[in-house]
């Protein structure tokens, strides 16, 4: 997954599963999806915040 340094990978692949549950599709519409929230993260630092923590939660319950 390509990331531009700002978000660790683990926090953007905990998001994008949080944003796709259950998605099926392909590894190109995943990218397209990464690509996605990582141009709204970088002009929506504090949502991205809080949305990056509540998908931990979810995560973390899961588990």
């Amino acid at each position: 997954m390509a990331g531009d340094g700002q978000y660790p990978e683990e926090q953007i692949e905990v998001v994008v599963d949080c944003v796709l549950v259950d998605y099926r599709g392909d590894s190109e519409s995943r990218e397209r999806v990464i690509h996605a929230l990582l141009e709204w993260a970088e002009e929506h630092p504090d949502e991205w915040d809080e949305l990056q923590a509540r998908c931990q939660q979810r995560q973390e319950a899961l588990v």
